[in-house]
């Protein structure tokens, strides 16, 4: 059925072709427009339990449980945080209040944005005693190194990844448009690519040549590796906020099978980076192969350790 539509799109002459994507854009906007602005029920899950925390993300990814690095941040600090949560079945079309994924509720509550979700679930959830022990300089330098991640390497990654390499991208999507998975693939690359590329250029690193953005990126993660040395984790033995952070964005380059100059890096010189994920990887996700595999969002990973 797939092949079959995009048998027919390509036999279409460029106007035809024109039109369909703009008659399929229309009618993929539309009720996507409808949707996100008409006001939903909040909290979005109505039957809540006292103390249970709800995620909303996107669907499971081939290889990683998330491509967004964001939502692997959250879900795996609610591991490392012994946080009772269910992720949430919604529309792809399902957005916190700002208009993001992902976004957590607790009682009845929302809270959006990953980051400031961790800020506030640790102090309604009593989880202050994860970073007790750490000092101000360890507290700054952890702060620091997330905002670097976060703001600077996370971007030169999305160089090779939603710019360079989309098509790989892509590929790698779960099947979940029916027969009209290639042409929402086709719509998507078209969309991502433009896009992201003008976000590295707001950030202000896309306004250098390529092969200086490569190399930020490369310079903040040769920066991560030394820091973190020989040390389990990035402050010492104890997992903390940032190593949720570091982990959520350094898996996508090292289990991502996308080529790039950041996971050969990490392959051939920082390599206590990949020690440092597959190490996060092995203690905190030991369903990682039933999330990729089956894609799903209900798995018992207590119950695996």
């Amino acid at each position: 059925m797939q092949a079959s539509v995009m048998e027919w799109f390509e036999s279409l002459p460029v106007w035809g072709k024109a039109a369909a994507v703009g008659g399929a854009v229309l009618a993929a906007s539309v009720p996507v427009y409808l949707v996100t602005k008409r006001p939903r029920p909040t909290p979005y899950k109505s039957d809540w339990k006292q103390g249970v925390v709800y995620m909303y993300q996107f669907p499971r990814f081939q290889t990683i449980p998330s491509a967004s690095p964001y939502a692997l941040k959250l879900e795996t600090w609610l591991r490392m945080a012994d946080i009772t949560y269910e992720n949430v079945d919604v529309p792809m079309s399902t957005r916190s209040r700002e208009g993001l994924l992902p976004f957590v509720e607790l009682n009845g509550v929302e809270y959006p944005d990953s980051g400031l979700a961790i800020r506030d679930l640790t102090k309604l959830l009593g989880k202050e005693a994860m970073e007790a022990d750490l000092n101000d300089e360890q507290r700054s330098a952890s702060r620091a190194f997330e905002k670097m991640m976060e703001h600077s390497t996370f971007w030169t990654y999305a160089q090779i990844r939603y710019v360079e390499k989309i098509d790989e991208f892509a590929e790698l999507f779960p099947p979940t448009m029916g027969p009209l998975q290639p042409l929402f693939i086709w719509l998507f690359k078209s969309g991502i690519r433009s896009g992201v590329a003008q976000k590295i250029k707001s950030a202000g690193i896309g306004t250098h040549p390529r092969d200086e953005v490569i190399n930020i990126g490369l310079e903040d993660l040769r920066a991560i590796s030394n820091y973190l040395g020989a040390k389990h984790y990035f402050n010492g033995y104890k997992p903390t906020r940032v190593d949720a952070t570091l982990f959520g964005f350094l898996a996508q380059i090292v289990y991502m099978p996308i080529a790039s100059p950041h996971n050969d890096l990490i392959q051939q010189e920082c390599t206590n980076l990949k020690e440092y994920c597959d190490r996060i990887k092995g203690r905190f996700w030991p369903d990682w192969n039933e999330c990729t595999q089956t894609r799903s969002l209900h798995t018992e990973w207590k119950k695996k350790i």
